[in-house]
């Protein structure tokens, strides 16, 4: 059973990426914090909002075997 959690977290200059495993807290200093269950919303979202994923953070989904 997958419990990761997701948040976009933006405001008018940055936009922030997490991946929680219920494990730890997060806490931002962006005034909008959106949380998804589902991992390709929530990149799908990121990316809307301007976030680019690097390399060593690369979504799940787009990775090859």
């Amino acid at each position: 059973m997958n419990n990761t959690t997701y948040y976009v977290c933006h405001g008018p200059d940055a936009v922030h990426y997490v991946e929680s495993d219920g494990a730890s807290t997060m806490a931002s200093g962006q005034p909008n914090i959106e949380q998804f269950d589902n991992e390709q919303e929530a990149v799908a979202r990121a990316e809307e909002l301007g976030y680019v994923f690097t390399i060593e953070e690369e979504p799940l989904q787009d990775l090859e075997p």
